[in-house]
């Protein structure tokens, strides 16, 4: 979807002597990065859009698309247009009349970029949840982003407004907000309730009523609080290959140090409770599901009366003594 000249288009930075050549594999990797996010279907159909007339819903979709790919491909990019590889290494070019970059200048750059890429996205699905066209609200895409009533950075904002619009923050609390749905949610509204509600929200041609839409503003501020608290614990550490690791920016400036003992404990005892409430909840279905011919092993082990070893009940039988 993206050319050279919508690129150049959306990136008013690139000099106008940068070939496509050197950034096309990370425009690659950029439409591949939209298409997990909107789905196939969405994608497909923003492809077949030729030239649009302007001002109408068909183009701002559009134009916002190719936004998220520019600023996605250019992020991916930004790292390795300072040096150049080649017969004698790695060299960085200075021309006459450059200055290089200073450390917190690229730092502060590339969370800038992020910030474009993060208000472009915002304001897609802003538009795609306005626009509504039939090829998202049939796609796969559409039922997954509809399994949760929180869908959106913006829509996580307007209850705490302190986290921003930020796409990269919502993508990894998207976990938490199911779990805050499951566990305190859910038990309010019983099971029924919300499997019900649920049902309704995923369905694109049914029309919350007043009631449903009420409950819905009054779910969503709790939802949005108990979320973050459950993400909490894990959000000031880093795991990575080179161990664990905290980062803190300041002045433009990004460093990563080790944390300290108790922030590494906190984080270890929570990921040890939740894990024993995950797995009592994997005990629990099984319990409810287990037959002899389903999971036929757990149901042996655990549920099943063994018959042979319990002592026989002659009550009421006819006996013959010998």
């Amino acid at each position: 979807m993206l050319t050279k000249e919508s690129l150049k288009a959306h990136i008013g930075g690139l000099q106008a002597a940068l070939k496509f050549e050197t950034v096309e594999p990370f425009v690659v990797f950029a439409e591949r990065w939209f298409r997990d996010q909107v789905g196939q279907e969405l994608l497909t159909y923003l492809t077949g859009l030729q030239n649009p007339q302007a001002g109408t819903p068909d183009a701002d979709l559009l134009y916002l698309a190719q936004s998220c790919m520019s600023w996605k491909a250019y992020e991916l990019a930004f790292p390795h247009l300072k040096l150049r590889a080649g017969d004698l290494g790695l060299q960085k070019v200075n021309s006459q009349n450059t200055v290089a970059v200073a450390k917190w200048e690229y730092v502060d750059s590339r969370e800038a970029n992020l910030a474009m890429l993060d208000l472009a996205l915002e304001n897609f699905w802003q538009t795609v949840e306005q626009t509504r066209p039939m090829a998202w609200t049939t796609s796969t895409a559409y039922k997954k982003r509809q399994r949760i009533w929180i869908r959106s950075a913006s829509e996580l904002a307007q209850y705490i407004p302190t986290l921003g619009r930020k796409s990269r923050l919502f993508d990894q609390l998207v976990t938490y907000i199911l779990r805050a749905e499951q566990v305190y949610i859910k038990p309010m509204l019983t099971e029924s309730v919300y499997t019900d509600q649920k049902a309704k929200w995923s369905n694109p041609a049914y029309t919350l009523t007043d009631a449903e839409q009420t409950l819905l503003e009054t779910i969503r501020p709790a939802l949005a609080h108990m979320a973050l608290y459950e993400a909490y614990p894990y959000l000031p550490l880093t795991l990575d290959t080179t161990g664990i690791t905290e980062r803190r920016s300041k002045d433009g400036t990004l460093e990563e140090v080790a944390p300290n003992s108790d922030s590494k404990n906190n984080q270890k005892r929570q990921l040890y409770l939740d894990g024993q409430f995950y797995l009592a909840q994997l005990q629990a279905f099984l319990k409810e599901t287990a037959t002899a011919s389903q999971w036929p092993g757990y149901y042996q082990a655990n549920l099943a009366t063994d018959t042979d070893s319990a002592e026989p009940d002659f009550t009421h039988q006819s006996l013959v003594i010998l």
